[in-house]
């Protein structure tokens, strides 16, 4: 290895020499112009004020010339503008014997003096004959000549200076080119001298770096073998030495590990094959890169995920581009139909992401006995709840007559005989209530449409809940806002159904001596009319709120607490399904108080005309199927609220 300078060392005396270079061209042009400059200025200075001064003594001349020929005219004016113009002359001349002082000046400035003492004494000579007839003609012979001569020798002055000043402009411009000439060869030599650095540095730093370049490509690609030569002691040999070490690093990394990692993706492949489920791992690009068996066979091939259902991709492109994990609850209702091995079956599709954003995985677990248990469910439920209400009506009448006997009947049977009637209609509304829910189910729920007048609603639901309030010592506090319509669009008894089961649920819920507040407004734009129901019980977690609206879902058997007496958990389901195909939503949230806090919102109008009955599909609420029977629907739905 071969013994060099540090590459900042070399830096850093090219850096000085292009900076002493630059200084000295900086150095130079400035002493050479500010040298030129001087001189330059001290001449413009001293032409300018000469040729001010022997401007101002031709001028001078001129005017007592001018008094001159005034004697011959009026000698008494004359005479006196005469001295006055002398006087400036005088002075005038001396500004000018100032500015001629330097030594090759001396004899143009004797002679100035000179002429212009001839020019007085002729003056002062004519000025005596002022008055001969042919004075006029003396003073063209004489005196004019004179002051001619006089200021033909200033002119000449000026000349002399100005021949001076053009001198001196040649010499600045042959400064100024000397100047520029050195200026220009100490640059080439700079030019020459930074392409040799450049030069110098490309062979010293571009080539190790090249070669280094190569080396990192070829370790991407897996050649852990490829090293860089190492012939310099500076910095980018020791960047070459480490890169050589973490090269070897790696190469005995690979090594050692291959095994493993070979084992463990072995592993791997078989514990996706031993899944019953079918697992398919997407990348981030969308494209399957890997799979199981049983997807292969759910699936038909390696890149067939467009035989998915449209949701089921939303879902899965969702996930690879917010990378979160979607909502988890199990819904059978969802599970999709695919044809394996010639046998219909259904999949429940889950995706999960991959953690950094690096793809997520599908898993399709086959649910079809477990969607055929739950329709069976249903279908039970179904069969039950019809059977049930032809006994229950004749209990119904039953009780009714005996009700209306109870005035014979002894404290203690009447007592037995409401109570019996009261049971008779928890269990008349309970088998509505499983009605319904085959009916949502099935996809065959049945609105029937009119003008729901707000105020009574509310009054109907707060007075059948309000026994049962009185019953537990609770506060039931109405509020309806200012600005509410007088009614909305939607079918009467569902609405009923909807709130009082939400009441009917605060009561359930809020302790002895307990508040409920039940208040009706609008949004903002008034399109939204609102519900909210709010209890000061112990409130829904905020890991329920939205599974308290699941099907027989209740929070004390997810936490082992005490059963609330009363219901199966579908009252909130049917809620959520009803206010849905109303075109509004119903939410769980947290009251001020930690209590639970029921909203329902409503649309103020609705685009279907009173009287029609709408048949709500399942899983699509605003999907719609209009039968103009009007009659009819509202014979069906005369004198239930569930």
């Amino acid at each position: 290895m071969t013994r060099t300078l540090q590459l900042r060392t070399r830096l850093a005396i090219a850096g000085s020499v292009l900076l002493a270079t630059t200084l000295a061209i900086g150095a130079w042009s400035a002493i050479s112009f500010r040298s030129v400059s001087r001189v330059v200025g001290d001449t413009i200075a001293d032409d300018e004020g000469t040729t001010n001064a022997t401007t101002k003594l031709a001028e001078t001349l001129e005017r007592e010339d001018d008094a001159v020929l005034l004697v011959i005219s009026d000698q008494a004016r004359g005479m006196t503008e005469l001295g006055l113009r002398r006087t400036d002359v005088s002075v005038a001349l001396r500004g000018v014997i100032g500015e001629l002082d330097a030594p090759d000046e001396q004899v143009i400035s004797k002679q100035v003096v000179q002429d212009v003492a001839a020019y007085h004494a002729t003056v002062d000579r004519f000025v005596g004959t002022a008055r001969d007839p042919d004075a006029r003609s003396n003073y063209h012979e004489v005196v004019n000549p004179a002051l001619r001569e006089a200021v033909a020798t200033i002119n000449t002055v000026r000349d002399q200076h100005f021949r001076s000043s053009q001198t001196v402009a040649e010499w600045a411009r042959d400064q100024a080119t000397r100047s520029m000439q050195i200026v220009a060869a100490i640059s080439a030599a700079a030019l020459v001298l930074l392409a040799f650095i450049v030069f110098h540095l490309a062979r010293v730093v571009m080539r190790p770096i090249s070669e280094m370049t190569r080396a990192v490509e070829a370790l991407r690609r897996g050649d852990f073998s490829q090293r860089v030569d190492v012939t310099r002691d500076d910095e980018l040999g020791r960047l070459g030495a480490g890169f050589n070490r973490m090269a070897d690093e790696l190469e005995k990394f690979r090594r050692a590990n291959i095994g493993e990692v070979i084992r463990a993706k072995e592993t791997l492949e078989a514990t996706l094959q031993a899944l019953p489920d079918a697992v398919v791992v997407i990348e981030a690009d969308g494209k399957i890169s890997s799979q199981n068996a049983q997807a292969l066979a759910a699936l038909g091939g390696h890149d067939r995920l467009a035989q998915l259902p449209a949701l089921t991709r939303e879902v899965v492109e969702g996930v690879l581009t917010s990378g979160l994990l979607p909502d988890a609850a199990v819904d059978l209702s969802k599970a999709i139909d695919l044809t394996i091995a010639g046998r219909s079956r259904k999949l429940l599709p889950r995706v999960a992401p991959i953690e950094g954003g690096k793809g997520a995985v599908l898993i399709l677990s086959d649910v079809t006995e477990l969607v055929r248990l739950d329709e069976m469910r249903l279908e039970l439920v179904a069969v039950a709840s019809h059977e049930l209400r032809t006994p229950l009506t004749t209990m119904r009448m039953s009780l009714a007559m005996m009700k209306e006997r109870a005035g014979h009947y002894e404290a203690r049977d009447r007592e037995l005989v409401a109570t019996a009637a009261m049971g008779v209609e928890q269990l008349s509304v309970l088998v509505d209530e499983f009605l319904d829910l085959t009916q949502i189910e099935a996809g065959q729920l049945r609105l029937h449409w009119s003008r729901v007048p707000l105020a009574e609603l509310v009054e109907q639901c707060t007075r059948a809940i309000a026994p049962a309030c009185e019953g537990a010592g609770i506060t039931l506090d109405v509020a309806l806002d200012d600005g509410l319509p007088l009614s909305i669009a939607g079918d009467r008894a569902r609405l009923a159904m909807v709130l009082t089961n939400v009441l009917a649920n605060a009561v359930k819920y809020t302790p002895a001596g307990g508040r409920i507040g039940l208040r009706v407004g609008t949004n903002g734009g008034g399109d939204q009319t609102s519900i909210e129901v709010v209890d000061s019980g112990p409130g829904v977690p905020a890991e329920y709120r939205q599974r308290v609206f699941e099907r027989f879902f209740r929070v004390e058997h997810t936490r082992g607490g005490e059963v609330v007496s009363g219901g199966v958990g579908i009252g909130l389901y049917i809620a959520r399904q009803v206010t849905e195909a109303h075109g509004g939503t119903i939410r769980c949230d947290e009251a001020p108080d930690h209590g639970g806090r029921f909203v329902m919102t409503l649309p103020t109008e609705s685009r279907q005309s009173a009287g029609l009955v709408k048949t709500c599909e399942r899983g699509d609420a605003n999907s719609v199927e209009i039968s103009r029977n009007a009659d009819e629907s509202r014979d069906r739905a005369t004198g239930s609220i569930g």
